[in-house]
């Protein structure tokens, strides 16, 4: 069944994780468009540092109490969700599959055309090479992917067992960075490039996969206005900019004119070192530079393809790689210069 309204008429759209980093981006994205409303949900009232005004109404609930979601998702025409927890195991498995599956369970009930879910391309593991696409085995590692896979494996099924009702759409973006956002891996790999302190791992032909927030916004924003689902209940995108890890080194030297000269190990002495590193760090309870994480991701050969995303959408992103780790260095930069001040 193919869902069709006045896009004349205001669209309300919910959104979990609106007072998160991304949400915050989102939220100043669509409240510019006047042919929005937004209804956004928060357990912590002191986390709100929006207003409220006719076109933005806040929530107090809790994604895993299905009562406090119902005035939160009844009347919508979008639901977005982008809560997730990533840091407390604990809260895991209720945050990022229970919670999914109250969401559609009360979207199904109000109707509500269209439920957008933010996953992970960490639901596909660490494919060591190849080209990864929607339909790549899901090989989750850590707890936080597996329950990520939990929620994406129960959203595709209750996709295959009807053909009308709610559709849904996930949305498995790669590593999202901009300047502001906390992603201390990205600073910590620039901080190395910077004092030529960082190596290259094993043979060339390692490719670095991230995301522009702006970008994913951008990405985020076509899907809620086309809402395209080729006749799908449920549909899967990828969404990644990909480059060779040399190019993205180098990128990250924009503002340093020093040669692009770094050493390269082999792989496999460098991975003796991480294992004993994590071997230390569990023993100690400190955190030690070299990791086997980040020498899987210094040596990865998988790109995750987004080809499905830009033939349903025909959608492009609007900054490139270089153009987004520039913004990253210029802030970074002036952050350094005025904490020197």
């Amino acid at each position: 069944m193919k869902i069709r309204w006045n896009l004349s008429e205001k669209i309300k759209i919910a959104i979990t994780g609106g007072t998160g980093f991304i949400g915050q981006e989102l939220v100043r994205e669509l409240i510019d468009d006047s042919s929005f409303t937004l209804a956004l949900l928060s357990r912590d009232e002191n986390k709100i540092n929006f207003n409220v005004d006719k076109r933005r109404e806040i929530f107090i609930g809790d994604l895993c109490d299905k009562h406090s979601l119902e005035a939160f998702i009844k009347d919508s025409t979008v639901i977005i969700n982008l809560a997730g927890e990533y840091i407390d195991q604990d809260l895991m498995i209720n945050s990022n599959y229970i919670g999914v599956k109250n969401l559609y369970e009360i979207a199904e009930k109000y109707s509500v055309p269209y439920f957008i879910h933010v996953s992970s391309v960490g639901v596909y593991g660490r494919p060591p090479s190849g080209l990864i696409n929607e339909d790549s085995k899901l090989l989750a590692i850590n707890e936080y992917e597996k329950t990520k896979v939990l929620a994406d494996k129960y959203l595709i099924d209750k996709g295959m067992k009807k053909n009308k009702g709610t559709k849904v759409i996930i949305l498995r973006p790669s590593n999202i960075f901009s300047p502001r956002m906390k992603n201390e891996s990205l600073k910590q790999l620039y901080s190395h490039v910077k004092r030529g302190t960082f190596f290259y791992i094993g043979r060339r032909g390692a490719v670095a996969n991230y995301l522009y927030l702006n970008n994913f916004i951008d990405a985020l924003k076509c899907v809620i206005k086309k809402r395209s689902l080729k006749g799908f209940d449920t549909e899967i995108f990828n969404l990644n900019q990909t480059d060779t890890l040399e190019n993205f080194i180098s990128y990250l030297k924009q503002n340093d004119s020093s040669p692009n000269m770094y050493i390269r190990l082999p792989e496999s002495l460098v991975y003796f070192f991480a294992y004993l590193s994590d071997f230390i760090s569990s023993l100690l309870k400190v955190k030690l530079p070299i990791t086997v994480d980040r020498v899987n991701a210094l040596t990865s050969r998988a790109k995750f393809c987004q080809k499905r995303f830009e033939e349903v959408y025909g959608h492009s992103y609007k900054t490139s790689m270089k153009e987004a780790l520039k913004k990253c260095i210029d802030f970074w930069s002036e952050e350094k210069n005025a904490s020197i001040k």
